[in-house]
Parts: C-alpha cells; structure tokens; sequence
C-alpha cells in the first residue's frame, strides 16, 4: 500500500501497543519528526494539523485496537 505519509503510518504500526495503552479512543496527530498530538474529536486533531503542519504533512489516526485496517484521505491529508 503506498501512502503519502507512509513513515507516520509505519511509526504508528510499530510503536501501536504503546499508543493504545497511552491514547486508547484518542485521535492522534502525527507529525513528521513523529511528535504525537491526541485530540478528543478528529475535527479538532484536523484543524490542529492543518494550522500547524499544513495539508498533507500529518498523520491523522484514531488511536483503536484493529485501526490499522482502515485509511482514508481528505484534502490530501492521510487519515487512518
């Protein structure tokens, strides 16, 4: 599977089991020095990104058992 923001993607798949005891229902912003941002609502973690890192250079992510099987974009913008 090819993803515009592959290393957020593969930095979330290895590092999951510690994410989920931290941030478990939480979505997360993921930077692209890998920095974690977890957010209540993904609108909020949107917003957040979009201010701080622009349109497609993050990583949005819902922080669940299982998650991993599910990606979508919008605005360029990966969000798994």
């Amino acid at each position: 599977m090819a993803l515009l923001l592959e290393s957020q993607y593969n930095y979330y798949r290895t590092h999951e089991s510690e994410l989920l005891k931290q941030y478990q229902g939480k979505h997360l912003v993921i930077s692209d020095t890998f920095q974690v941002y977890p957010f209540v609502s993904p609108k909020e973690g949107y917003r957040f990104g979009i201010q701080h890192f622009g349109a497609g250079n993050f990583l949005l992510h819902k922080c669940v058992p299982g998650s991993l099987n599910v990606v979508h974009t919008i605005n360029n913008c990966v969000v798994v």
